[in-house]
């Protein structure tokens, strides 16, 4: 865990507290990381991975002798091809010599799940197979539907189809049979600015100036949920990950170097739970989709509205 203002001392700092790269990344690995960005609100700070961590984490693995890509997939809200520019993932991406990738399009595989509480194989793009590690690099931020969402979650993105709210009944279950399939190698939760109150879309802006990164993707979650002054034991999908042996949620069993979670913990002000997302899926998967992306161009317009800035068309 690393406080500060700059991005590139922090991400450098933070690395260097976890062991270098070596422990997680060879030479000549393929690289993929999966920034929250179909989550996010064009220019709404904290709905999304801010693009200067990002950077910095790409210049980092410049120093080794990997290929790095920065991919995402289409969501309910809008497509990868859309959000990737608007969001600035694009440009930083291009400027420091990784491959952009929609996580949507090209050639689809398919990856067995060990022992899935709802899946027994996922369908990914041919690019997530195929890279030796991937690093899950979402954004601090309350969720309505899953308390917070941070590294667990952000894999649920790399799931190709558009309308994953078919997913929503059982969404808890989804998220961990995808890690249980496909686990980061690393995980770097940006909390620079980080977001509270009605997350993913409508909540607040929280400027923490923190990184928390870790090399289980479950214990990282946990420690940034408490962090937010959320139990991990109420998480559902962190308590299920934990029940199936892919890390600890408990934090007296987990190594925490650099600032302690009790020297940052700020409690946020939770999302009101929303439910109605899983009933509507159980019902009709197509107006659950429906429902979700109006839920997001509200957000958007709201947002847009509040600072000034033109409209979608």
């Amino acid at each position: 865990m690393v406080r500060g203002s700059d991005p590139d001392a922090m991400v450098r700092e933070a690395v260097e507290l976890l062991g270098g790269l070596d422990p997680c990344l060879r030479q000549a690995e393929k690289v993929l990381i999966k920034p929250n960005v179909c989550g996010g609100v064009p220019g709404k700070p904290g709905s999304f991975t801010n693009p200067r961590v990002l950077e910095a984490m790409i210049q980092l693995l410049g120093t080794m002798d990997v290929t790095v890509y920065v991919g995402e997939a289409d969501s309910c809200m809008y497509t990868a091809d859309v959000m990737l520019p608007e969001t600035g993932i694009s440009d930083v991406a291009a400027r420091n010599g990784a491959e952009v990738v929609n996580l949507s399009q090209g050639s689809m595989v398919e990856i067995d799940v060990p022992n899935g509480y709802v899946l027994k194989n996922i369908r990914v793009s041919k690019v997530v197979a195929d890279v030796d590690a991937i690093i899950s690099m979402p954004v601090m931020k309350t969720h309505c539907c899953t308390k917070v969402t941070l590294g667990v979650k952000a894999m649920f993105g790399i799931l190709p189809e558009r309308k994953k709210s078919r997913y929503h009944p059982k969404l808890d279950h989804v998220m961990v049979d995808i890690v249980s399939a496909i686990r980061p190698r690393l995980t770097m939760i940006d909390a620079t600015t980080a977001m509270e109150g009605e997350g993913p879309f409508n909540g607040d802006p929280v400027q923490l100036g923190l990184l928390v990164a870790g090399n289980n993707v479950v214990s990282t979650d946990a420690c940034a949920a408490a962090i937010m002054g959320i139990d991990p034991l109420s998480i559902d999908h962190l308590k299920l990950a934990s029940e199936k042996a892919l890390g600890t949620i408990s934090l007296d069993e987990i190594e925490v170097r650099g600032t302690s979670v009790e020297d940052v913990t700020r409690p946020f002000r939770q999302a009101t739970p929303e439910r109605r997302d899983r009933i509507l899926g159980r019902i009709s998967k197509e107006l659950c989709y429906v429902a979700l992306h109006r839920h997001y161009e509200e957000a958007v317009k709201s947002w847009r509205s509040s600072v000034g800035s033109p409209q979608r068309s």
